[in-house]
């Protein structure tokens, strides 16, 4: 009988320690779980300090830490972002790439192909990414043309579009009408200053060079712009020294300034004292009564 409570004693120690083992493994989960989830609502706090830029307020200290004494609240889910360019850093300002439908102003789809290869730039964009963020903004009948050609091309087995430029490029062809380029050659070719400021003449002449796309040598691009210009001014300019395109657009502006400055003087020495001449106003018109 005394083996057998010896026993019982036994397995009741046994159960005992066993139940001791549970009691602290189940304190040590309850420890790491607290631990965890302090450590998620830092890593929150920390990540809601780096999206605003102003500094924590004491209220949102004093409720951070009634969150981490007290039980943590059910995780919310952050309001989605639009994905449309990954920050190269936390300081950088968000900029949005802009939204493209069918246009029928091919200067306004220029515009826009212009706007989203200077972001490009700006921002540091992936090539491998770029494909990707412009599609997200294509709306309407674009949109519809993407999904379509995106399709047509998976069923007749070519790769897929994966670079900017070529997806420029059908961008171009289907939203650009084929006579645009032409007509704005013909328009830059029989550009003239005419009654334009030599100011005016310079800022289409360059309108036209962009829209044309040209790429030739700066001293064709020189002569194309000189012949345009008024003759009067394209003498001069071409006396003087010069190496690059802007240089001649400033001694163009500076030619006109003192070709404007000598006639004001021809026209002040031979009239030195020359009255304005008095502005004589109309009568008033009569009254005619409808009545005699």
């Amino acid at each position: 009988m005394a083996s057998n409570m010896s026993l019982e004693e036994k397995l009741d120690a046994l159960m005992q320690s066993y139940q001791t083992v549970i009691a602290q493994n189940e304190e040590i989960k309850d420890h790491n779980n607290y631990l965890k989830k302090q450590l998620e609502q830092s890593e929150r706090q920390k990540r809601r300090t780096r999206e605003s830029p102003a500094s924590s307020t004491p209220e949102d200290l004093s409720h951070h830490s009634e969150e981490v004494e007290g039980e943590p609240e059910p995780s919310r889910r952050t309001p989605r972002r639009e994905w449309s360019i990954p920050p190269p850093n936390s300081n950088d300002f968000r900029i949005e790439l802009p939204e493209f439908e069918r246009k029928l102003d091919p200067d306004e789809f220029l515009d826009w192909l212009y706007t989203i290869e200077r972001i490009f730039e700006y921002k540091e964009i992936p090539a491998e990414s770029k494909v990707k963020l412009v599609a997200l903004k294509l709306r309407k009948y674009a949109s519809i043309w993407w999904t379509n050609l995106c399709a047509k091309r998976i069923r007749n087995r070519k790769e897929k579009i994966r670079t900017w430029e070529k997806m420029k490029t059908k961008l171009k062809a289907r939203f650009l009408p084929s006579s645009y380029v032409q007509d704005r050659y013909a328009q830059l070719h029989s550009l003239t200053q005419d009654y334009m400021s030599v100011d005016e003449y310079t800022r289409e002449f360059e309108k036209l060079l962009l829209k044309c796309d040209i790429h030739e040598p700066e001293e064709q691009t020189i002569v194309r712009y000189l012949g345009g210009l008024e003759p009067e001014y394209a003498n001069v300019v071409e006396l003087q020294q010069f190496t690059t395109f802007s240089e001649v657009c400033v001694l163009a502006h500076k030619v006109e300034q003192q070709q404007r400055r000598n006639i004001s003087r021809q026209v002040y020495t031979k009239h030195p004292h020359r009255e304005p001449v008095p502005q004589i106003s109309p009568p008033p018109a009569r009254k005619i009564n409808p009545l005699g």
